[in-house]
């Protein structure tokens, strides 16, 4: 059994970087979204009850789905908290993605908003509040992405001395 964790963050990539890009309905996206709610459900039974989303397509909203979808399943319920880089940011989603993004937003009673524009400094700041807020980092990687802002969060936690989930791609 792992030791008590009680606030966990989500980081990752878009889904471009997969090799299944946006297509869910393939078998590596169905692997991978298991692989990810085994992990959340790992840190769950480790304690863990309140969850920071960085809401960006990908790895961040299937995080915050799982996390949607298992928040009844524990005692006290889960609690999401939606990290939004910039008030903006759901325009350019997919509407199955942006269709997440406000049922994450509709479940979250505490939200943090980084920026109210978009900035080229609003993505760090994001990614190091989630890392700052929890006790642990799940992180959803692949190692051809080394200079990705996914990587710079990993990094991060690691020199801040945080838990780390890996789920290497």
């Amino acid at each position: 059994m792992i030791s008590k964790i009680n606030s966990c963050s989500f980081t990752g990539h878009r889904p471009k970087t997969y090799s299944f890009g946006y297509d869910e309905s393939s078998e590596s996206f169905a692997a991978l979204y298991a692989q990810i709610k085994n992990t959340i459900i790992q840190v769950c039974n480790a304690g863990c009850r309140v969850f920071y989303c960085g809401m960006a397509e990908g790895a961040d909203l299937w995080c915050g789905e799982i996390v949607l979808n298992l928040m009844e399943c524990y005692n006290p319920p889960l609690k999401i908290i939606p990290v939004v880089p910039y008030l903006s940011q759901p325009a350019g989603m997919k509407p199955v993605n942006q269709q997440r993004y406000r049922r994450i937003m509709d479940a979250s009673e505490e939200r943090f908003l980084v920026s109210r524009q978009f900035s080229k400094f609003c993505f760090l700041k994001r990614n190091r509040f989630l890392v700052d807020s929890a006790d642990a980092l799940i992180a959803i990687y692949s190692e051809k992405e080394s200079r990705s802002g996914t990587a710079q969060t990993i990094r991060y936690a690691q020199k801040m001395k945080k838990r780390i989930f890996m789920i290497n791609v």
